[in-house]
């Protein structure tokens, strides 16, 4: 019998994906089997692809299936859907004898056609047994009971809770011979996992219990494919990003959408407008971003800027002026050039508003001083996709602090049959108000300092390029979705701090919304120093709510992220690292970083787990 239910597009990518378990309604238990999506065409799939790539290395290849760098480099392999609907199937079909004298345990799974809901033993009722068998494979299979030990029947086996709520405590009992049988999951039978022998165990659990299932979805700005198609198709795209992001002369007041790849510029007679510029002109002036008196200038500008031919803002030669200006090499550029492009897209894409440049309210640019961020922008339309391209059992990340055997696998979802066999990753799209937090790097530096670290800045031009280079050659290479051990104290100390410092806004600027928790995320942007938060749900309440802070409860927010000092916890959360659910860890949909590298000691000084003691705190530090 065909039923429908109705759910959101978030819900099914967190919720309803391939592979888990969820309670249908009129009790019954379904197992999502395939997701119809339409393919998502007008979304830049290599940088979708990198940013998957991105969170996936934090497997070891053997252990991400599918998921392996030489797969995530090749875009045919994949399909991006958008969801519209979800086909789920009856799972399991194991029944339960609902009569506690009884309690028999039928397994069904290999039987055709509608199964008969009544005991063959006593006639009571049958229910779907609510226990599953999962492993860190991805592996799930039904709890089936087992063969009588001691007279060896197959078909007389009923499960006895003995009153408890725990399945450590429950027996086999078997109705034949009445001999008991402990709970035992046996070793997973579809792989051989390699090492610890208890990793090779299975687990019984709940099927609906967290552990049976971990979403991985990861975010990405939506660069839109056709207004910055010249930028990307230049060969020196992402040393053009790197330009930008240091304000070089010649690149600090272009707009990277008029950056674009010498092609472009040929098409233009000497000195005048290409037809995409000029396009592009006419579609802000429509869209009421240019006046008349704008559009002229910005004609005169872009005139004189093509005159130029192979200047350096034309993009020829920055490859050569980029390491110079920096003091880094290429290679560092190019591996960051994905990260500083989202940072400085939002500020083109959206309506931002920035309270540095602000004329009014004088408290809060004080304010943000004495924190050390170097500014806060509001944004209008923020373009988020949110994507889930896998998931995992048991574990929501590889490695737990202090173990280095590999506790589950990433796995992609199946592939998809209705579009040649590739595998999907399922999208949704959205825009919503967000606040983008872009600490100091100066500060910072002088933070480290402070705290007995002499950070190393590269040879640059001037003091605000070598400290914000110097934050991009620090987190180059650094596995940030794993614990940043303690010989890497300059890494853990900024990560932690920028990724510490955006838990507790998020969590200050809920309370003051009134939202939940769940309904506010962050978007960390690690190498530029600069995090984004947001509203992740469609809902209506959500919509303005960050607008509404901005506009209305700024300097109360900030006053209450300078007082986020004490746990409830204390002093135990305190001693133990100053990390905890009720002080700075956020909900699996909210952070896309496991809650890894945070202790509220990167913001107020004390105890961090990995670095010991920390003298002094990032908003203790006197400007």
């Amino acid at each position: 019998m065909r039923k429908q239910m109705s759910r959101g597009k978030q819900q099914i990518l967190f919720n309803y994906l391939p592979g888990r378990t969820f309670d249908f309604e009129g009790g019954v238990i379904a197992r999502v089997g395939h997701i119809r999506g339409v393919q998502v065409r007008d979304l830049n799939v290599p940088m979708l692809l990198g940013r998957v790539q991105e969170q996936a290395s934090a497997w070891p290849e053997d252990f991400r299936p599918g998921l392996r760098d030489d797969a995530l480099r090749d875009a045919s392999r994949f399909v991006v859907l958008d969801p519209r609907s979800v086909e789920a199937e009856f799972y399991p079909k194991v029944f339960w004898c609902e009569n506690s004298s009884c309690g028999r345990v039928i397994d069904m799974t290999s039987r055709r056609g509608r199964a008969r809901r009544v005991c063959p033993s006593c006639g009571g009722k049958l229910s779907q047994i609510r226990f599953v068998r999962v492993h860190r494979c991805g592996d799930i299979a039904v709890l089936a009971p087992p063969r009588c030990g001691q007279c060896q029947s197959a078909d007389q086996m009923a499960l006895d809770t003995r009153g408890s709520e725990l399945i450590q405590g429950f027996r086999w009992v078997c109705r034949s011979c009445g001999a008991p049988q402990s709970m035992y999951s046996g070793n997973c039978r579809a792989c051989d996992w390699p090492g610890d022998p208890k990793l090779k165990l299975s687990s019984i659990e709940v099927h609906r219990a967290g552990r049976t299932f971990y979403a991985h979805t990861t975010t990405l700005l939506n660069v839109p494919t056709a207004r910055y198609a010249g930028l990307l198709a230049a060969p020196e795209w992402k040393a053009l990003v790197g330009a930008k992001f240091l304000q070089m002369p010649g690149f600090a007041e272009r707009r990277l959408d008029e950056m674009r790849a010498p092609a472009d510029h040929r098409a233009a007679d000497p000195g005048g407008v290409s037809r995409v510029q000029l396009a592009e002109l006419l579609r802000r002036q429509q869209a009421g971003e240019l006046s008349a008196e704008e559009m002229v200038r910005e004609l005169e500008r872009i005139s004189v800027a093509n005159a130029g031919g192979d200047s350096p803002a034309n993009g020829s030669d920055v490859r050569t002026e980029l390491p110079r200006f920096s003091g880094l090499p290429m290679k560092v550029w190019e591996d960051a050039s994905q990260e500083l492009l989202e940072s400085i897209l939002p500020t083109e894409l959206a309506q931002a508003r920035s309270l540095r440049n602000s004329g009014s309210d004088p408290g809060g640019r004080e304010l943000i001083d004495r924190m050390g961020i170097s500014d806060l922008e509001l944004l209008g339309d923020f373009p988020i996709i949110v994507a889930t391209y896998g998931f995992s059992r048991l574990e929501p990340a590889p490695r737990r602090a202090g173990r280095n055997d590999v506790l589950c696998r990433l796995n992609p979802f199946p592939p998809d049959r209705e579009h040649g066999g590739k595998w999907p990753i399922y999208v949704d799209e959205t825009t919503a108000d967000a606040i983008l937090v872009r600490l100091s790097p100066e500060r910072v530096v002088d933070w480290l300092a402070t705290n007995d670290v002499a950070a190393q800045l590269p040879v640059a031009e001037n003091p605000q390029a070598a400290a914000r280079a110097y934050i991009v050659r620090l987190l180059s290479g650094q596995q940030l979705r794993d614990t940043i051990p303690g010989t890497e104290r300059e890494a853990r100390l900024v990560f932690g701090l920028l990724h510490t410092i955006a838990h507790v806004m998020v969590k200050e600027a809920a309370l003051l919304c009134g939202l939940e928790r769940t309904s506010i995320a962050e978007y960390l942007l690690p190498k530029a120093l600069s995090f984004a938060i947001y509203c992740n749900h469609r809902s209506g309440q959500s919509i303005g709510a960050l607008t509404a802070l901005f506009e209305q409860s700024l300097q109360e927010w900030l006053g209450a992220v300078r007082n986020h000092r004490r746990c409830v916890y204390d002093p135990v959360c305190r001693h133990d690292g100053g990390s905890c659910h009720a002080c700075t860890h956020l909900s699996e949909t909210s952070c896309r970083f496991f809650n890894m590298n945070l202790s509220r000691a990167f913001l107020f000084g004390g105890h961090d787990s990995e670095l010991g003691e920390i003298k002094v705190g990032y908003l203790d530090v006197v400007p």
